[in-house]
């Protein structure tokens, strides 16, 4: 009788996904099946069934339903939204203040993706030495602070604040996710000695880090995992409902109940309660300056498919 066993997935590169069958890690192939379908997508962080073979191999036979997961909308040629990474516990937003420049915009769209798929989300604002006391950090803490983010300072080469994103490091899975450059495999490599994960420095002409990471995987962690995944530039909602994009914004969700249209996309319409809320200066510009780039991305994209 053909012998089966759960695991969790911890690495996926191309065909090759490695299963952490609990006393052993076994290198499975994924069923044809599952490869027709774009549900099938296996993805570190997977709680799936395989099977053995006599040889020692496995193979992936059902997915577990995931409880969570962090996806990305991927234009080019091959668009689509895909997932990153599935069941987190806690993802950690990497943004540097500096080298690169801290940007809100990459760091909006990564938030609301992580709302979108259900993932509690921390602030690691990282490469706090380079600007010490800085009136941008500040301004950071407190308007992520005011939707309910969390924001640790963090330098991975003073040390500063990684007593205290290590204290958030438990028995889960959890996953670092930031812009090339920002500093995820360097505060990984501090808290996690002997990872080793390669960094590079920030390229001088363009500002933008280069990609160091390939594909997401876990690493053991304590009693947890820790995925480093793939730095990326680009992060697009990966929903299709322009409601769901809106309800991705707390900020917006008191205040949408009170608009005059129902539904209301907070773009164009008349006594609009988010829109009112922004002159008034209780919602920050760049967010719903955010919202409405990722609301007109979401249109492009229906167009297009649907020309």
């Amino acid at each position: 009788m053909e012998k089966r066993t759960e695991g969790l997935v911890i690495r996926v590169t191309g065909k090759e996904i490695w299963v952490d069958a609990g006393s052993e890690t076994v290198a499975c192939l994924l069923r044809g099946r599952f490869r027709r379908v774009k549900e099938g997508r296996v993805v570190a962080g997977d709680r799936v069934e395989i099977s053995r073979s006599p040889s020692g191999g496995g193979a992936i036979e059902s997915i577990r339903p995931r409880r969570s997961w962090l996806s990305r909308y991927t234009g080019g040629r091959n668009a689509a939204s895909r997932v990153i990474a599935a069941n987190l516990d806690l993802l950690f937003l990497v943004e540097s203040l500096k080298v690169p420049n801290l940007s809100c915009s990459f760091a909006d769209r990564v938030l609301v993706s992580a709302g979108h798929g259900r993932v509690p989300t921390q602030i690691c604002l990282n490469k706090i030495d380079l600007d010490p006391g800085s009136e941008e950090a500040e301004s950071v803490v407190r308007l992520y602070g005011t939707l309910g983010y969390s924001v640790i300072s963090t330098s991975a080469k003073t040390g500063q604040g990684l007593p205290q994103l290590a204290s958030l490091l438990g028995k889960g899975i959890y996953a670092f996710v930031g812009r090339s450059g920002v500093g995820k495999s360097s505060l990984l490599n501090r808290l996690v000695p002997g990872l080793d994960l390669s960094v590079r420095e920030v390229a001088a002409g363009t500002g933008r880090g280069r990609h160091t990471t390939a594909y997401s995987q876990l690493f053991a962690l304590a009693d947890g995992y820790v995925a480093d995944t793939p730095g990326m530039q680009t992060f697009g909602f990966p929903g299709e409902d322009e409601g769901e994009l809106a309800g991705c914004f707390p900020e917006f969700e008191d205040l949408a109940a009170t608009c005059r249209f129902q539904p209301c996309t907070h773009s164009h319409e008349p006594d609009c309660a988010v829109k009112e809320a922004l002159r008034e200066g209780r919602i920050a510009a760049s967010r719903h300056d955010s919202y409405l780039d990722m609301l007109r991305e979401l249109r492009e994209r229906k167009k297009m498919r649907y020309a």
